[in-house]
């Protein structure tokens, strides 16, 4: 009797020791989310500002066509966006992540052998930017909502985070490398990193919490099939299934077809459209709106990089708050404040006056991982990249425009005042849109 006691003491204490030790694998889908976006993410997103110059003294471009690519790609990315978002419902994000990212690092490869606008255009647009479609944040954050629930506004901001510290430290060295040894070079060199270094890191993603046998936010999954989880667990790959047949239905489910028939969906719309017009425009035109206020290149990819740098606090900050306090009231605040800068940036001169008012701009950063939160909490996790995806047709159309439409401006005037204050203006509107954003109610209460 007496030596039972013992065995069981050590019983209970090598569960617990287990129990303590087994950690939720959502957590390695956030640090390689972080990862991949980090740094082939903020170089591809981030650093075509840093390329901005270059290219257009190299290939004898106005500042108009060195955009167009860009704009254009806006086009590719609206036309694909919604069969990529399924695709990535369908098959998963491992395969479409890994695929993506090796077309861009192959795109940057050859986009350093471009010596004419129109094999620049065509390089950029139909194979760099098409494989970032689905190589960098599309990928990243429909992994994430599969993953989380609960905590969806923290995670989304701690990949958000990663894109902009990457940001920080790989815009400015990206300038240094465009400087010293030539954009083409520099080109070849990103190209490779993404094809080593970035698209193997997809092989950490797994298909969905279920497919391990366990809930979003790592609770237990009920009614559980031990079989099934085995199964799962031992597989290396993502298999033929479909991820979405995993995740069971919750009235939180949002079929795309009833998701597009809600107000939500189109006020969603409405305010991703007004913040990412401004947003792409200035991250396009960032170091020639910097140059043009009297700063050099160089100090204006330092400024950028600094700004992602102070920006990162901020946006774990804001993505823990979002979870507790919902999200439209702290994208409204976002965006009021980013307009903010824009005005404030039209007013001031010199090198830390001139920072301090982009700090402000920070508010449009901290908005990006909330706004795709949003999309998670109105539709739910099973359809979320076809959702996402439906919306890309609509902001990418601004995405077009504005970057051209600013160029133009700068063109004809010589200046970015117009572009600075007209963004200002429609980042407000964008803020007043997202108040206004409720929660879909269905009408016939079943689920999607």
């Amino acid at each position: 009797m007496s030596s039972s006691v013992p065995d069981t003491e050590s019983s209970s204490s090598e569960g617990a020791t287990a129990k303590k030790k087994k950690r939720f694998y959502g957590w390695n889908i956030v640090a390689a989310s972080a990862a991949i976006n980090g740094f082939g993410g903020s170089i591809h997103w981030q650093g075509f500002t840093v390329f901005f110059i270059p290219i257009s003294q190299s290939l004898g471009l106005t500042t108009a066509q060195t955009a167009m690519p860009f704009a254009l790609s806006r086009v590719e990315n609206g036309l694909v966006g919604p069969v990529s978002g399924w695709l990535l419902d369908k098959y998963g994000v491992r395969r479409l992540l890994i695929g993506g990212t090796i077309a861009t690092g192959v795109g940057y490869i050859l986009l350093s052998q471009t010596s004419t606008f129109l094999s620049f255009l065509l390089v950029y647009v139909f194979v760099v930017s098409l494989g970032s479609t689905t190589g960098f944040m599309q990928a990243s954050t429909t992994a994430l909502n599969t993953w989380f629930s609960r905590r969806r506004g923290m995670v989304m901001s701690i990949n958000s985070a990663a894109f902009r510290l990457g940001g920080a430290f790989m815009v400015p060295l990206l300038s240094v490398a465009v400087l010293r040894f030539g954009w083409e070079t520099t080109a070849i060199w990103v190209g490779i990193g993404m094809i080593v270094f970035i698209a193997p890191m997809g092989i950490v993603f797994k298909r969905s919490p279920e497919s391990i046998g366990a809930g979003p936010d790592g609770d237990a999954l009920p009614a559980l099939s031990t079989e099934h989880e085995a199964n799962d667990s031992d597989s290396d790959s993502e298999g033929t299934k479909s991820p979405c047949s995993e995740i069971a239905d919750t009235e939180d489910d949002w079929t795309a077809k009833d998701a597009i028939r809600t107000r939500a969906f189109w006020t969603l719309a409405l305010g991703t459209v007004l913040r990412m017009s401004v947003h792409g425009t200035i991250f396009v035109h960032f170091v020639p709106i910097l140059v043009w206020k009297g700063e050099t290149q160089q100090m204006g990819a330092n400024l950028i990089g600094l700004l992602a740098l102070a920006s990162v606090p901020l946006i774990l900050v804001f993505g823990w708050l979002s979870d507790r306090l919902g999200r439209p009231r702290m994208l409204a605040g976002c965006y009021l404040s980013a307009a903010t800068s824009l005005m404030l940036l039209n007013l001031v001169d010199g090198t830390w006056p001139i920072f301090a008012a982009l700090l402000l701009f920070s508010g449009t950063e901290i908005g990006s991982g909330l706004n795709w939160a949003l999309v998670g909490d109105l539709f739910g996790r099973k359809r979320f990249a076809t959702i996402r995806g439906l919306l890309s047709p609509i902001y990418n159309v601004a995405l077009f425009s504005m970057p051209v439409s600013a160029g133009w401006v700068k063109d004809v005037t010589g200046s970015y005042e117009l572009v600075l204050w007209v963004g200002a203006g429609l980042l407000i509107a964008a803020a007043a849109v997202f108040l206004t954003i409720k929660k879909p109610v269905r009408t016939d209460q079943v689920p999607a």
